[in-house]
């Protein structure tokens, strides 16, 4: 197999991800296609068993023959639109120092320790927020009919609202992955928010107790609103930390896309964060992750001059940029053409001034995203938009908040 095949993806050669639901699935991007092979680490015997079982074994077959994976589609459709996908990255990071296309071992473990969280993101959905499992409860989404995601989220399926989210409470659970975490280079932990999770402290700790922290380049992507008082001194003891902070605004965008996260008190932890990583020295980093969405779209621009100075040791673009594709009715496409010809005037003007290296790389890369318009399909933008104003009007209602407060210039596309 040539590296130019352009199915063949590193990640199910090198690791192994555990979704909010106690799930085991391709990868953090891969949708579930619903089949009938055991994915739930309550059913297996380790996580190495389900590494080397008959799923990811056909699908690496698959890759080496350079057939198309199904529940791949997310990385084909960005590298038909961005030219680049998290499977491109991936490819890049290994062939850079290697060429055994055939050779696996668990290298990296990506875990969400189910869905505990203390926000409610605009975009978010019950499987990753147990505060929107509550929402959707109160407002009556919790049955297939009612969720407003059914049709536009592949996340969603039949029952994912009734999944057992508690599950890193099971012992055994917990036992299994901190056996395969003890031999891995990267532990990469997600949420929900892992830092108000008590078994994220737990892995740590064990890892810490066996000697293999030294060895554990830790990944952790935060929503910055708290700092716990054992996270400093747990997270020096490994051998790098690449910290991620979620920023999909700044000011009162920032507030009503992460609701009911306050700005200044992350803004004040960001600084904090950003302190405390410059201490670790070595390979440790601070970057920044945002997602392009129809309620943020015209704050991109102010989220790249405003984060990249708290960004540390990282070379490309501080401000990582992800484009928001479901709820497809949130999608930045569904705005106004002078809206998005607006913003992307602002970013070509940016670019022009005496910016520093690293502002402008974000820059660039929001210029490089907002080039796509003309591939995003808007025939059925109108029923988009319907969905749209029901889905935002009903949960303001309910939250007691009015759009009129956050970002008054969107309010005429909701009523």
């Amino acid at each position: 197999m040539k590296k130019e095949n352009n199915t063949y993806c590193r990640v199910p050669f090198d690791s192994v991800t555990v979704s909010p639901t106690g799930r085991m699935q391709l990868c953090c991007e891969a949708q579930w296609t619903g089949g009938t092979e055991i994915t739930k680490l309550k059913d297996v015997e380790s996580i190495d068993q389900w590494f080397n079982g008959n799923y990811l074994t056909s699908v690496r077959q698959k890759m080496l023959n350079g057939e198309r994976v199904s529940e791949c589609e997310t990385c084909y459709k960005n590298e038909s639109t961005l030219g680049s996908s998290t499977r491109t990255w991936h490819n890049s990071q290994y062939f850079e120092q290697h060429n055994d296309v055939q050779e696996r071992s668990i290298k990296k473990v990506d875990l969400k320790l189910g869905n505990k969280c203390n926000l409610k993101c605009k975009m978010c959905f019950p499987y990753a927020s147990s505060e929107l499992w509550k929402e959707w409860k109160a407002l009556g989404w919790n049955t297939k009919d009612k969720d407003p995601n059914s049709d536009t989220s592949w996340k969603y399926y039949d029952g994912y609202f009734k999944e057992d989210y508690s599950w890193p409470k099971n012992i055994s659970n917990i036992d299994k992955i901190k056996k395969a975490s003890e031999g891995t280079n990267i532990l990469h932990v997600t949420g929900g928010e892992p830092t108000i999770n008590p078994e994220f402290f737990d892995l740590l700790n064990h890892l810490i107790e066996t000697g293999d922290s030294k060895n554990i380049t830790l990944e952790v992507t935060t929503n910055a609103t708290k700092i716990h008082p054992r996270f400093f001194a747990t997270v020096k003891k490994f051998k790098a930390l690449t910290l991620t902070i979620s920023m999909d605004g700044v000011d009162k965008t920032y507030e009503y896309v992460r609701y009911p996260a306050r700005f200044d008190v992350v803004f004040e932890n960001i600084k904090k964060y950003s302190a405390f990583v410059k201490t670790l020295g070595g390979n440790s980093k601070l970057k920044f992750n945002f997602v392009l969405q129809m309620w943020n779209l015209h704050n991109a621009v102010d989220v790249v001059k405003r984060l990249t100075p708290w960004a540390v040791n990282e070379s490309g673009a501080p401000v990582r940029f992800e484009e928001l594709h479901d709820p497809k009715f949130m999608h930045w496409s569904i705005l106004p053409h002078d809206n998005i010809k607006k913003v992307i005037k602002q970013t070509i003007e940016e670019q022009r001034k005496d910016n520093d290296k690293l502002t402008n790389w974000g820059l660039i890369a929001l210029g490089r995203m907002l080039k796509t318009i003309k591939s995003h399909d808007t025939k059925n933008k109108e029923y988009l938009l319907y969905q749209l104003k029901k889905f935002t009007n009903t949960q303001d209602r309910h939250r007691k908040i009015d759009l009129v407060d956050y970002i008054p210039h969107l309010v005429g596309l909701i009523r």
